[in-house]
């Protein structure tokens, strides 16, 4: 309702896909911001991504009546949503020279309960919206944390490794030092059907991941505004350069 509340008003298309799937019901929210020179083709489609969900059980806690309580969600969930909800409101002030597109997946951290996959909403989406070819895509997970580290995610590498080379290139200008410029680990993401799919998708996410993952501790007192800060700069900068 939040993000429907914010989004809803100002882009220029908008829309929330019901789905079901693996005996659960859930929402992928889906917004989209066109060029404002709508008699020009636009150069391309980005698609910017986060998961608005969050875990229903704490299962990295080591106290197991702390491990049954839901993860707050502060950095995973929350840090990736609140980046592109700012992308959002820089977009409805002044619009990019492509499409952006800002999709929020949900049941992305049902993964290893009870047996269950991650990213059940981008699979979803994916396998609803076959026609959707975005030129480029970006997912954007757990960025909050004080101590921020965003090396290459392997996957990306392997699926769209220009597309990886734009972002760092970004980073490195603006001196984003959150970007670590070497190889990190494959990350288990929303970016994964994206790529089985022959679509150029980078997953931006903090690897290895913070002590708070999967915990109570995953609080909004680990986040910190300059983490968020970089990568909506570079986020920006991609989308308003794109070409």
């Amino acid at each position: 309702d939040y993000i429907k509340t914010l989004l809803e008003p100002e882009a220029d298309r908008f829309a929330v896909q019901p789905f079901e799937r693996l005996g659960l019901e859930g929402d992928n929210i889906w917004a989209s911001f066109y060029p404002a020179d709508s008699d020009e083709k636009p150069p391309g489609r980005i698609m910017l991504g986060a998961h608005w969900d969050t875990r229903p059980v704490s299962d990295r806690e080591q106290n197991a009546k702390r491990a049954a309580l839901p993860v707050t969600g502060a950095n995973d969930g929350a840090s990736g949503v609140a980046v592109l909800l700012e992308i959002g409101r820089l977009l409805s002030a002044r619009r990019a020279p492509v499409i952006v597109d800002l999709v929020f997946f949900d049941l992305e951290d049902m993964g290893g309960i009870k047996g269950l996959p991650f990213s059940i909403g981008a699979s979803a989406f994916v396998d609803k919206n076959r026609f959707y070819r975005p030129t480029a895509g970006v997912i954007v997970d757990m960025v909050c944390d004080r101590d921020l580290v965003i090396p290459r995610e392997s996957y990306s590498l392997d699926g769209a490794p220009e597309l990886q080379d734009k972002i760092w290139r970004i980073a490195g200008r603006q001196e984003a030092s959150a970007f670590v410029d070497r190889e990190g680990a494959y990350v288990n993401d929303d970016h994964l059907p994206f790529l089985k799919a022959g679509l150029k998708v980078v997953n931006l996410i903090h690897s290895p991941f913070p002590k708070s993952w999967h915990t109570n501790s995953d609080t909004i007192d680990r986040c910190s505004t300059k983490s968020l800060q970089q990568v909506g700069n570079v986020l920006e900068e991609l989308i308003y350069t794109f070409n």
